[in-house]
């Protein structure tokens, strides 16, 4: 019997989302602390973990002040786009993370990392994270982070697009959402993924 090869997506564990950031969601200082423990235990069982981030120039479009919906967050270089100070310390020494970047473009929204645009991958780290997947005929993925109704729950319906809803599990309590979880798990009833 041939074992999937396993996968981890950690979308957005970023200070910006934490209590206390810019655009803090309730529940991701616990989730993310969590998540630390988790990784710390099973990461040798991932064969690659993808740590998506927004990394926005000072003048991004999604900033309210620029007309966007969203107050000012994860300008690159600042402590705000860097990642939650004990989940950093965990993946540091850790051989299988990949660092993916997403909202670079000022002009550009992206709340996946896929970007996903009539059927394309727009992003470039999203088209090799999908090359990476697609590597392995048998493959699932796990995937969480902040915010669930947001950039993970963007980043899971990409990958649906992509690759099916059957390769798919969320890991919930890895999960901080804006709503409290709704619409990920409306999301997930809807496709039938496994909330975990």
């Amino acid at each position: 019997m041939e074992f999937p090869t396993k996968y981890l997506i950690i979308v957005d564990p970023q200070n910006d989302f934490i209590e206390g950031g810019s655009l803090a969601v309730d529940g991701a200082k616990k989730a993310m602390e969590r998540l630390s423990f988790f990784v710390s235990q099973n990461a040798r069982y991932y064969e690659k973990i993808f740590v998506t981030q927004d990394f926005h120039p000072e003048n991004h479009c999604s900033f309210t002040e620029n007309g966007g919906t969203w107050p000012k967050h994860c300008v690159a270089n600042t402590n705000g786009a860097d990642i939650f100070p004990k989940l950093k310390e965990v993946l540091a020494d850790k051989e299988n993370v990949v660092y993916t970047l997403k909202g670079k473009d000022v002009d550009v929204d992206q709340y996946s990392i896929f970007s996903l645009k009539d059927g394309d991958v727009t992003n470039k780290y999203g088209k090799e994270m999908l090359e990476e997947l697609q590597k392995n005929p048998t493959f699932h993925i796990d995937i969480c982070g902040i915010a669930g109704d947001v950039c993970v729950l963007n980043t899971a319906n990409d990958l649906v697009q992509l690759i099916g809803a059957d390769r798919l599990y969320i890991l919930e309590m890895f999960t901080a959402s804006l709503d409290g979880g709704a619409k990920l798990r409306d999301f997930a009833e809807k496709n039938s993924i496994d909330l975990i």
